[in-house]
């Protein structure tokens, strides 16, 4: 999934995933793929108000500035369900809303 403003306003997706929401964490670049960055950080997962606790999801992020997505101002920021997958691949949640929150220890998913 990549990470979109969605609803909010000016903000970069180019950049403000990576650098502000997910900036303290450890990046390290991908030796196969120079370009991407990757990361990883815990998530707690909630569903319709159904904690379904916590995953530790990667994230990715394309680096590379001369891109079509990146001229075209897309999201270069991508997180990897992993083990959450089966949790949120469902259909029912294909008309709903997801959050994303921060805490000083983890990451709150909360789809409604």
């Amino acid at each position: 999934m990549l990470f979109t403003k969605g609803a909010m306003d000016d903000i970069d997706q180019r950049h403000y995933f990576r650098d502000e929401v997910f900036g303290d964490l450890d990046w390290q670049p991908d030796p196969r793929i120079p370009h991407y960055e990757r990361t990883a950080a815990q998530f707690d997962v909630i569903i319709a108000g159904v904690d379904y606790g916590r995953f530790e999801l990667r994230i990715s992020h394309n680096t590379r500035t001369e891109s079509r997505a990146y001229r075209q101002r897309n999201s270069m920021t991508q997180l990897h369900w992993g083990d959450a997958r089966p949790l949120v691949a469902r259909t029912d949640l294909l008309a709903r809303t997801i959050y994303l929150y921060k805490s000083e220890t983890r990451f709150i998913l909360e789809i409604e």
